[in-house]
């Protein structure tokens, strides 16, 4: 019988940590996990592996299986050509699959992502993502305006959980202006708990529009941020939109299954 098995690097067991989502999402939605080293070409199964990298350069010859990156590395061009074999290429961002002749697939969520019960909000804006120059550009003016910043590093499960839990919002700023984009799972991390997303300005923001984000420029996503904040029951409708969407109506399960 076939089966969707989903496939990983053996690197990741030491590197690559923020896939650790990922791999708790797929567990949960009862897919089986392998490496991609043990993937059978033969089989009539579909494997669906990310991120790209050197342990499947050299893919599979004339395979019988149905074989899918999901490409979850934003680049400016398709520098990572799919390895021989691969059937299918998938992305998360609409731009960029469109840009690369990828397969939009937006990806859906999973409640348990949030690890804690509800808390007092003792933070304005959490940012949870590396802290590039242009991110912190936008983390000082957030400052600036009076804003308190959540912790940002070293932040997983429970850990993390609180600390979102006591956030008012979470800011989304592209790591570079040249590869803007969603970033999946920080889509899933928001609204597993239920916190109103703001996003520098998306060139597509495919299934996610006016009703599940607020976007801004990257020149005004500090001054929006400060007076949105005001907005009890914007954040509130935001919020439980966003969480509607990817938890309940669009779960990982449903991405994946209306897809393969």
């Amino acid at each position: 019988m076939s089966e969707v098995i989903f496939c990983k690097t053996r690197y990741q067991d030491i590197g690559y940590h923020s896939y650790r989502d990922l791999w708790s999402i797929v567990e949960w939605a009862g897919y089986p996990i392998i490496y991609v080293d043990q993937i059978d070409p033969q089989s009539d199964n579909t494997y669906i592996f990310t991120p790209m990298n050197g342990e499947n350069v050299n893919g599979w010859k004339n395979p019988k299986a149905e074989i899918i990156l999901w490409q979850m590395e934003w680049q400016l061009t398709n520098e990572h050509n799919a390895p021989e074999g691969v059937s299918r290429v998938w992305c998360s961002d609409a731009a960029f699959a469109k840009r690369n002749g990828y397969e939009y697939v937006a990806m859906g969520g999973d409640k348990r992502l949030n690890e804690a019960s509800d808390m007092n909000k003792i933070y304005d804006v959490s940012f949870l993502s590396y802290q590039t120059p242009r991110r912190q550009y936008i983390t000082q003016k957030i400052k600036e305006k009076g804003l308190s910043v959540a912790p940002n590093s070293g932040l997983w499960g429970s850990v993390r959980s609180t600390v979102l839990n006591q956030s008012k919002v979470i800011i989304h700023v592209h790591q570079q202006e040249a590869t803007s984009g969603v970033a999946p799972l920080r889509w899933c991390i928001a609204a597993a708990h239920k916190m109103p997303l703001i996003s520098e300005t998306l060139p597509d923001y495919g299934i996610f529009d006016f009703r599940y984000m607020m976007q801004a420029r990257y020149e005004r996503l500090a001054d929006f941020t400060k007076t949105i904040l005001n907005e009890d029951r914007i954040l509130s409708e935001y919020s439980e939109a966003l969480h509607q969407l990817l938890c309940v109506d669009y779960t990982f399960q449903r991405s994946v299954e209306s897809h393969v």
